[in-house]
């Protein structure tokens, strides 16, 4: 128990390293962003009739293994070797969840896509972080752009329940 316990404080203590590197002043933690994916999956999940329980488990733990291997921007992460980092996200989760067969299912669902429920959290993973760099170019981080761009360019855009709000936005 006291393992999840001290990664749990570790993620709060933990920035977004993609803000960090654009110089943002006081960027969210990897808790902010979590419970912000957490709170509009749940709520997309709610309106379209998708399981609310999983959607929910895959949104707050979808970047806990963040807890031991920091939050790595996908450029190093292509850098590094795309392989590399899943190997080690998926060590990292097996050591944090022993034992626990749902959790490490659930992120592996996630992790491959497999459910509306995972492309769901996945669409709102990327979401969540177009909806961060809008706030941070109001904020005056013109910087901030390239996030939005880039999550306009990728397929997140086409989810229909993310479609649907960015009509809205």
């Amino acid at each position: 128990m006291k393992s999840w316990i001290d990664d749990l404080y570790r993620l709060k203590e933990t920035l977004r390293e993609g803000w960090r590197r654009i110089d943002i002043k006081d960027p969210e933690s990897v808790t902010d962003h979590s419970y912000a994916v957490a709170l509009i999956a749940w709520r997309l999940a709610r309106e379209n009739g998708l399981d609310e329980r999983r959607v929910l488990l895959m949104a707050l733990f979808h970047d806990f293994h963040e807890a031991r291997l920091g939050d790595i921007p996908s450029p190093e992460k292509r850098i590094k070797g795309m392989e590399a980092v899943l190997k080690a996200e998926r060590e990292t989760e097996a050591a944090q969840w022993a034992g626990d067969e749902d959790i490490l299912e659930l992120l592996e669902e996630l992790r491959m896509q497999e459910s509306e429920e995972a492309r769901l959290v996945g669409a709102v993973d990327g979401f969540e972080m177009l909806l961060q760099a809008r706030r941070y170019i109001e904020q005056g981080y013109p910087a901030a752009e390239e996030f939005m761009t880039s999550v306009m360019a990728s397929p997140v855009a086409k989810h229909p329940s993310i479609a649907k709000l960015l009509r809205e936005l």
